[in-house]
């Protein structure tokens, strides 16, 4: 019996732990990721426009596509 609590008290302990962490994988991507890629994707735009910065505004679209989801 002893056993058997232990046994669902480490499965509560570990679904809580799992939600928590993707919860704040989703607070992270809607409240940081995203919006930070928007600024970054659009400067880029802009930079690829100039062919003098074109190599910089590339590499800040592939930036803001590693911004949005880093895991």
């Amino acid at each position: 019996m002893l056993v058997l609590i232990i046994m669902l008290l480490g499965l509560m302990l570990w679904l809580f732990f799992k939600f928590t962490w993707v919860m704040l994988k989703l607070c992270y991507v809607f409240c940081i990721g995203l919006p930070l890629a928007l600024m970054l994707g659009m400067l880029g735009l802009v930079l690829c426009c100039t062919l003098i910065l074109a190599p910089v505004g590339t590499a800040l679209m592939r930036a803001a596509g590693r911004v949005i989801y880093p895991f």
